[in-house]
């Protein structure tokens, strides 16, 4: 992460970061802020920011996260602290645990959703 010059705080919450088309991780990948994924994951995705997963994005991730926003595929179970959006061309197969959740027409779902917030708080707390 770069910072500037004299600044000694933490990881600033506003950054952006872009995992773009052709790229490809595998591994525990962690961020601050917002990370648009355009690109390939497999692992697990941990961070209380938004992920943005791009209409070319594809992963493959146990993913908890504050908020996450699909296009692409995502295929692993969500927990999001605060939503999850997924949008019209948006695939996700896996659970989702959430406060919040949007589904645009035309997007593919296989899964549960739970969203109730006490079971939330409990699986929070147990990671």
């Amino acid at each position: 992460m770069w910072r500037r010059k004299g600044n000694s705080s933490g990881p600033d919450q506003a950054t952006t970061s872009v995992i773009d088309k052709g790229c490809e991780l595998e591994g525990r990948f962690t961020f601050a802020g917002k990370l648009i994924l355009n690109g390939k994951l497999q692992g697990t995705i941990n961070s209380p920011g938004t992920l943005l997963v791009g209409e070319t994005g594809q992963v493959q991730a146990e993913v908890q996260v504050g908020t996450v926003i699909v296009s692409g595929e995502i295929k692993g179970n969500i927990i999001a602290r605060d939503r999850v959006e997924i949008l019209s061309t948006g695939r996700v197969f896996g659970d989702i645990v959430t406060p919040v959740l949007v589904l645009e027409e035309g997007v593919v779902f296989d899964g549960h959703c739970k969203m109730k917030g006490e079971e939330l708080q409990a699986v929070q707390e147990s990671s």
